[in-house]
């Protein structure tokens, strides 16, 4: 309790990561970047820190968040201010969960795999967006709207910042219902339109070249030519818009301990902002995506859980690549199958997970794409406090 009557809270948890086989790993640098390309390693996955006050109505919450996934990294992850009346309905604004579908707005810290599907970081990199939001429960009923920048942290392009005056409306609706033998069904829909942009190119001058055609080391007007410069092009907003469903089945097997069943699919139209960036201006065509997830996990006594989960993302259901005079439909699909097992004890979690990962950035030997495997194994220790 604070002097001035606020009662705050200190949370936070650590990931400890070692990826001890990636099918990915090389002893090399990217040749573009100069990054090493060895995943082989152990790293920092999250390490959050949350303080939240509460005095009636009110409340905020700082949320930091430390990492060693590209190098080492601090950030302000989340930022609220709220109000609050019962369960019916919260007032929130600032850097909180994109609420849409139910993997986006589940913390880390509970999630039973390591990573999110495909889908959604593709859709919703990074988790967070800045914005307002309005949210509540009415007895099976739950709901959320949100008025947000529609930047996620984790935007490949814009990280985090708005590039047009426009906001993105983002929303679900759904209910929890209880059902017998302590089972529990979770279930809702999810929308979201809004507008992205693509960037323009600046203009170029004219430019004079030499090539030196008889290699000799002396500039000759033969050898001279002019390079015209190009005409820049403003940058264009464009509409993005997807829906979303999800399912939960929970149930209670007391010999042994809980488990759920859960799926969720997502369409989206020039939403990819991660994996594959959607610009439909560079494309001159919309680009649609389609990814859905499923999966079950089972608590196997208090101290252990087992889980698999399936899940499938189409980046683009309408690429095409010329082959010859030919334009021929590719899939830009992505898939992975994990595998989990975990040991648990008081606020204690360790982690075994394997990914069968495939993505489509593959190449046959006559060049055709073909897909590429990205399988790994890895071991992650979580403590909270």
């Amino acid at each position: 309790m604070s002097r001035y009557g606020w009662q705050v809270e200190l949370t936070g948890w650590v990931q400890t990561d070692l990826v001890a086989w990636s099918q990915d790993s090389l002893d090399e640098l990217n040749p573009s970047t100069g990054a090493p390309l060895n995943q082989d390693r152990f790293l920092i996955r999250r390490g959050r820190l949350r303080v939240e006050g509460r005095r009636d109505g009110l409340w905020g919450a700082v949320e930091l968040d430390g990492n060693t996934v590209d190098g080492p990294t601090a950030r302000i992850l989340a930022a609220q201010v709220g109000w609050k009346y019962r369960e019916l309905v919260a007032l929130t604004a600032g850097m909180f969960r994109v609420p849409f579908g139910a993997e986006v707005m589940m913390s880390e810290r509970v999630k039973p795999f390591l990573e999110p599907p495909t889908v959604s970081r593709a859709l919703f990199p990074g988790n967070y967006d800045a914005g307002v939001m309005a949210s509540g429960r009415y007895g099976v009923a739950r709901w959320a709207v949100a008025l947000t920048n529609g930047a996620p942290v984790g935007d490949a392009q814009w990280r985090g910042r708005d590039p047009t005056t426009s906001f993105d409306v983002v929303g679900r609706i759904g209910a929890d219902i209880a059902g017998p033998m302590r089972s529990r069904v979770e279930f809702g829909v999810s929308a979201l339109t809004g507008t992205g942009l693509s960037p323009g190119t600046p203009p170029t001058k004219d430019q004079l070249e030499w090539v030196d055609e008889n290699q000799d080391g002396v500039v000759q007007s033969t050898e001279l030519r002019v390079v015209p410069g190009t005409v820049g092009t403003p940058s264009q907003p464009f509409h993005r818009d997807a829906l979303g469903a999800d399912l939960a089945v929970h149930w209670c097997l007391c010999a042994l301990g809980n488990g759920v069943a859960f799926a969720e699919v997502a369409i989206g139209t020039n939403l990819d902002r991660a994996v594959v960036y959607a610009d439909p201006i560079k494309r001159a065509r919309a680009v649609r995506e389609l990814g859905f997830s499923l999966g079950v996990v089972q608590d196997i006594t208090p101290y252990a859980q087992l889980g698999v989960r399936y899940d499938q993302y189409d980046a683009d259901r309408d690429a095409v690549e010329r082959e010859g005079v030919d334009l021929v439909t590719i899939r830009q699909r992505f898939s992975t199958l994990a595998i989990m097992a975990a040991a648990r004890w008081q606020a204690a979690r360790f982690v075994v997970q394997y990914d069968r990962e495939r993505n489509p950035f593959g190449r046959a030997d006559d060049g055709a794409p073909t897909t590429r495997s990205a399988d790994r194994v890895t071991l992650r220790a979580q403590v909270g406090f």
